[in-house]
């Protein structure tokens, strides 16, 4: 189909930046960007946007991004301020041995929780310009792998630790209350609803969703469910991953490695609800986001498949058809333009 001028000029109008961060390889060299449609899903061909070693997670703001990075004389967190899309400034702050595996941005302050080394750092961004304020040790043990914020807290799980620790913003990150786990859970992920009366939580070990009623401080566990399907005998060992929220709070999704699958749920009665296992149409699912319309379920296969859009049924919430993909090897995370 030839299509006019006025035709291409909507077509570009509507299209939204995306971006992608990647394990460094041969084929995979920092933070990629693509368009991506949000009327019929189709994805180009991503380009690199930003050369930088284990550029894993990638986080936009605003006009800020930030992400990991790798050099010679140690890891830590690049920022960079960017200009319809274009960056005009960037800085690097390396004070870490490996690199963060999670990065949360809330106005000016940023957050990195760091796996390996079980550290929380905290930055502030004066007009752009970053600078180190504090850095929480959690333990080298501690699994550290995302960041939260619920009214006064700060929330940290710390998957190897089987627990989730809190610090009180308002008096310097001072220590507060834990969530404990069961042992062996891992829990990895988190995700608390609009009004922040519910908190759902995934295990990675276990593969299990918690689901926890809020008030104010105090976490009340409600249900606990698995992500797997019923009597999963898979010959790869499953992983749960990301876990994300419809606008309308009535769905969940769960993305699992080695079972290749998002995991949804029914979250708008009073108990989670499994409604479907559908394949994440490649393999080693990590993050996954839901496009702004939540038309489409877009996730980043590692292994294989690449960035896949997914049709989504906002309805009934279940995924249907892949509508587009693109190659991508070693992708881990994703974020589409604010």
């Amino acid at each position: 189909m030839v299509m006019n001028r006025q035709t291409e000029g909507r077509i570009r109008e509507r299209l939204v930046d995306g971006y992608v961060g990647t394990y460094y390889s041969r084929q995979s060299r920092g933070i990629y960007r693509f368009s991506f449609d949000p009327v019929n899903g189709r994805i180009t061909e991503p380009e690199l946007f930003y050369e930088a070693p284990n550029a894993k997670w990638v986080c936009y703001h605003g006009d800020s991004m930030v992400f990991p990075i790798e050099k010679d004389e140690g890891a830590g967190a690049c920022f960079l301020k960017l200009r319809d899309g274009e960056v005009i400034q960037s800085e690097e702050i390396l004070k870490e041995r490996q690199t963060p595996c999670y990065i949360l941005q809330d106005g000016d302050n940023v957050y990195t929780a760091n796996y390996h080394e079980g550290n929380v750092m905290i930055y502030h961004l004066d007009k752009g310009k970053p600078s180190l304020v504090m850095r929480i040790e959690n333990g080298a043990r501690a699994g550290c792998h995302q960041i939260l914020l619920h009214e006064a807290y700060l929330l940290v799980p710390c998957l190897e630790q089987n627990r989730i620790r809190m610090f009180d913003r308002e008096d310097g990150y001072r220590p507060a209350d834990d969530l404990v786990f069961p042992e062996g859970s891992g829990p990895r992920h988190g995700v608390f609803n609009r009004d922040h009366s519910k908190f759902y939580v995934v295990s990675e070990w276990s593969n299990q969703l918690f689901v926890f009623q809020v008030q104010g401080g105090a976490f009340t566990l409600r249900q606990t469910a698995s992500v797997l399907p019923e009597g999963w005998t898979g010959k790869s060992e499953a992983a749960a991953a990301a876990i994300r929220l419809s606008k309308d709070e009535r769905f969940l999704y769960i993305s699992v490695r080695g079972a290749d699958i998002i995991s949804v749920f029914d979250v708008s009665g009073e108990e989670a609800v499994t409604i479907q296992h559908a394949s994440c149409k490649g393999a080693h699912p990590r993050d996954f986001i839901l496009s702004g319309n939540e038309k489409f379920l877009l996730v980043a296969n590692r292994f294989q498949g690449g960035i896949a859009s997914i049709e989504r049924d906002k309805k009934t919430g279940l995924l249907k058809d892949l509508r587009h993909w693109a190659a991508m090897p070693e992708c881990v995370s994703l974020t589409l333009r604010d």
